[in-house]
């Protein structure tokens, strides 16, 4: 049904707002753009309808906002310039102007008179004349060109008193309008009384060229000035001065004692918003479309319009009200957030506080102001209760036309906080969308993901053929990262601007679960909504540690492989107990060992790393558990990082239906570790305790010959319990090179490598790994071979070298033909130094030199340390679990630091 109007129903665009009222499902629809006209002049204002919960014929109907037709009798008098300075051409241009006027103005309440002025002044027609011909052609068929002086003053005197009469027709309670056309200045003197009378002069031609025109033709028009004095360069372009003409018609009509639109351009409904009976709908073109809204009351029937404050030019086309939205604070006095995307070019969003009844006014207490031109800012508004308790914690400001790079649109999020909103975070889209236009539209939906906290939809309708992302609550705010992403073009390939609207409470599918409805261009999709079933995972294995001995690198080789049992498992629990459905959940599930590595140090089955399977779970009955087999090889190089056993699952493809869930909320991945066995007794904690003794082997004299070798045997003991990763340094003359080493009485495997020599250094490093990775409890390894290659090298200077401390000690002159002796004494509370010196005995005052003194040794010494391997890290050694804690030995010390695990 349409409301009773004074004019016929020109334009509908119902439906173009929909929301139902949250507590009582009253759904309501309005149309802001009812347009119909009155005395050829356009109004627009809203048509809004209440519907009952069954969407049957309307209940109500409303006009907020509406302006009634008002049809103001108005007297004009064209007073025409006939002077002998203006040609027949242009002449003839001002009567067809006038024709033009009373022809677009036949058919209302107008009536018409002519004067035309020169020396003298003649009537060419009076109002009473117009009353019994309305045709403009009749009218004014037999003017003639008077061609002589300008008396505008007299003129003007004239009309006042000899034409706005009763006897030449004119009417008491019209308004009286006088247009003044006129080519040049006054040739008499005078001056210009209000009488009541309305003026609008125009001046035309070359002899208003000067900077004081308008304050000359200002004498002849009404106040203010700009609003009632034009000037045309030429006579052709009064064929467009109608329409401006117009717009004065409308001040004329229905607002004679002021200056702009107020309601008759209102616009009203284009945006609403519902709490209880209490409804608000926004009314952007009031004002001069400086905007407002209106507050419907007692029953919806009643309204107050709501505008800015103060009302100034700055305020124009700012389109307050473009949206509204009511944000609740408990028991307490309700705030009404409204956006003005227009104010200033940037935008705005009021807050405003209503008032405790119906005598109070509404009071502004806090403005939001947007940051770029043309953005937006304020074109979407969404108020959130996150934990559901009745009280609105954040404010969503949406920014659609926000230009960012690859991103286009942004939504603010405003918290709630010490009587005020302040930004909380920024929401953006996915990038590779410039013209996206994210945050189009923003809904509040109810609890989706179980958690008992609101979500938020938010839609971009311009990202290709539109999407809409699903933010979920958290305690204080929103989740910054989407837990979904649905594409228009997934639901449907045909559609476009998925996402232009949104709106999320109603359970439209009696499950039990609320459900999304999406707009679209032409359509509406319902989006349904799903139970949410939390899945928990476990993976154990058996044994709980893998045995060191049955996979490390040995000599003797075998052939026996290890195998472990794991046992993986899942449970789940109904996060949605509202819905009324099955929930037997199918999933598919992938177990993958060493996923981080190149080559797996487990196996499922013979070159297979990993392997996939199937299960079915109930929520809320037993776990469902499946068991696999893990092999490893013969040789395990890597025996100190554990094992890392990643499970991944997700819905099967059938029980996943409609792919619009993002892969993040299918598919869940949690890893475990298998350590390797530790040797570090029942405290858990590893200390070993290294000993270095060596004695040269076979001559004590080097020879200083291409075939003569130095041969030193070594002996590395450790006393205590496992020492990872042990390393040997020795600091050798430039003269000797490495040759090779060997434990012929020992399966412990050593390696060396000779490091690069620095060019003004005289001596080189050799690094060996001992045992690596693992120099067990009771180890023992012996027996090196250095040979020389450079005779002249020998010559050259020794230093010793440390791994801690200041570094390279003071340098030993070395000569051919010299001993070779073993030398070891306690020294510094206990601890064991091992040297070996080049040179002879030392005498008892050497025993306690330090290294910075003159005369040192040429050093040795070893270190322990831990690789960093493995994704977690440590700055202790660890114990059965990936590391990078590094303990080391000062060189030259029987001893390695104790390091105790995580």
């Amino acid at each position: 049904s349409q409301p009773e109007t004074e004019g016929p129903l020109t334009e509908k665009e119902e439906g173009l707002w929909v929301r139902p009222e949250p507590t009582l499902t009253l759904p309501q629809a309005c149309d802001p753009g009812l347009t119909r006209k009155c005395d050829q002049n356009l109004y627009i204002s809203g048509l809004c309808y209440v519907f009952p919960p069954s969407l049957g014929e309307p209940t109500l109907s409303l006009r907020p906002g509406y302006q009634e037709c008002l049809k103001g009798k108005v007297d004009l008098v064209f007073l025409f310039d006939g002077s002998e300075s203006m040609t027949t051409e242009n002449f003839q241009k001002i009567v067809e102007f006038m024709k033009e006027v009373m022809r677009k103005l036949s058919n209302t309440s107008f009536q018409f008179a002519a004067v035309q002025f020169s020396s003298t002044v003649k009537p060419e027609f009076c109002f009473s004349d117009y009353v019994r011909e309305r045709d403009p052609d009749v009218l004014l068929s037999e003017v003639k060109h008077m061609k002589s002086l300008t008396n505008t003053f007299s003129a003007i005197k004239y009309v006042v008193s000899n034409i706005f009469e009763a006897e030449k027709g004119a009417r008491a309670e019209a308004t009286k309008v006088m247009i003044i056309i006129t080519d040049g200045e006054a040739t008499d003197r005078g001056t210009v009384t209000e009488e009541n009378i309305i003026r609008y002069i125009i001046g035309i031609g070359n002899n208003f060229e000067s900077g004081d025109t308008e304050e000359y033709l200002s004498q002849f028009a009404s106040k203010p000035v700009k609003q009632f004095v034009k000037v045309l360069d030429t006579f052709e372009k009064l064929k467009g001065l109608f329409d401006e003409l117009q717009k004065k018609i409308y001040n004329i009509e229905g607002n004679l004692n002021t200056s702009s639109f107020q309601m008759e351009m209102s616009s009203s409904g284009i945006s609403a918003d519902l709490s209880g009976s209490h409804a608000v709908v926004g009314a952007v073109g009031a004002n001069n479309w400086a905007g407002g809204f209106i507050d419907l009351w007692r029953n919806l029937t009643e309204d107050t319009f709501v505008g800015p404050k103060p009302l100034n030019s700055s305020m124009e086309d700012g389109y307050l009200g473009y949206t509204v939205a009511w944000l609740p604070q408990g028991t307490r006095r309700m705030l009404l957030a409204a956006g003005a995307p227009r104010y200033q070019h940037v935008g705005q969003v009021q807050l405003f506080l209503a008032p405790d009844n119906r005598s109070g006014e509404w009071a502004q207490i806090q403005k939001l102001n947007g940051s770029q031109i043309g953005s937006y800012f304020g074109g979407e508004l969404c108020g959130v209760d996150v934990k559901g308790d009745g009280e609105t914690e954040l404010l969503l400001v949406g920014v659609p036309l926000f230009y960012g790079g690859r991103r286009g649109g942004r939504v603010l999020v405003y918290h709630w906080n010490q009587a005020q909103f302040q930004k909380l975070l920024e929401l953006q889209g996915e990038p590779g969308h410039s013209l996206g236009r994210f945050g189009a539209a923003i809904a509040a939906l109810a609890d989706i993901n179980g958690d008992r906290l609101t979500d938020v939809a938010v839609g971009a309708p311009m990202e290709e053929k539109g999407a809409v992302y699903i933010y979920n609550g958290v305690e204080g705010g929103l989740h910054s990262q989407p837990s979904q992403r649905i594409e228009g073009i997934q639901v449907s390939p045909g559609l476009q601007f998925f996402g232009r609207s949104i709106h999320g409470v109603m359970d439209l599918g009696t499950d039990g679960l609320t459900d999304v409805i999406v707009g679209t261009r032409g359509q509406v999709v319902v989006l349904r909504s799903r139970p949410v079933v939390d899945i928990t995972s476990s993976l154990t294995f058996h044994p709980l540690e893998i045995p060191v001995r049955e996979v490390e690198c040995s000599v003797r080789g075998g052939s026996r492989r290890l195998e472990m049992n794991l046992t993986v498992c899942f449970s789940g629990k109904n996060l949605t107990p509202k819905f009324q459905g099955p929930l037997d959940t199918d999933l598919k599930y992938t177990l993958e060992t060493d996923g981080h590595r190149t080559r797996s140090r487990g196996e499922f089955s013979p070159g297979m790393r990993d392997v996939r399977g199937n299960v079915s779970i109930v929520p809320g009955t037993e776990k469902s558990c499946l068991q696999h087999k893990l092999l490893f090889p013969v040789c395990v190089e890597d025996i100190i990082s554990p094992i890392s056993i990643s499970l991944s699952f997700a819905l099967q493809e059938e029980a996943a239906g409609s792919l619009l869930m993002d892969k993040v909320l299918l598919t869940t991945i949690s890893c475990s570790q298998i350590p390797f066995e530790k040797n570090c007794g029942e405290d858990k904690k590893c200390e070993a305790n290294l000993s270095l003794r060596f004695s040269p082997k076979g001559s004590p004299v080097l020879h200083l010959s291409p075939s003569s070798n130095l041969s030193i045997l070594l002996e590395l003991t450790n006393r205590g319990e496992d020492a990872y990763r042990v390393q040997l340094h020795l600091a050798l003359p430039t003269g000797l090179s490495f040759r090779k080493v060997s434990t012929p009485h020992t399966h412990t495997p050593v390696i060396c490598e000779e490091g690069t020599k620095e060019s003004v250094s005289p001596v080189w490093t050799l690094a060996c790994n001992v045992s690596s990775p693992i120099f067990k409890g009771g180890s023992k390894v012996r027996n090196m071979n250095i040979s020389d290659e450079k005779q002249r090298g020998l010559a050259d200077r020794a230093r010793a070298w440390r791994s801690k401390g200041p570094g390279l000690s003071d340098t030993l002159p070395l000569g051919a033909d010299r001993p070779l002796s073993p030398w070891a004494s306690d020294w510094a509370g206990g601890l064991r130094r091992h040297s070996w010196i080049l040179g002879g005995k030392p005498g008892p005052e050497d025993e306690m030199r330090s290294p910075g003194e003159q005369n040192p040794e040429l050093w040795g010494g070893l270190e322990e340390k831990q690789r960093a391997t493995g994704e977690c890290q440590h700055t202790k050694k660890p114990k059965g679990q990936n590391g990078s804690g590094v303990a080391r030995s000062p060189h030259f010390w029987g001893r390695s630091d104790r390091r105790e695990g995580p």
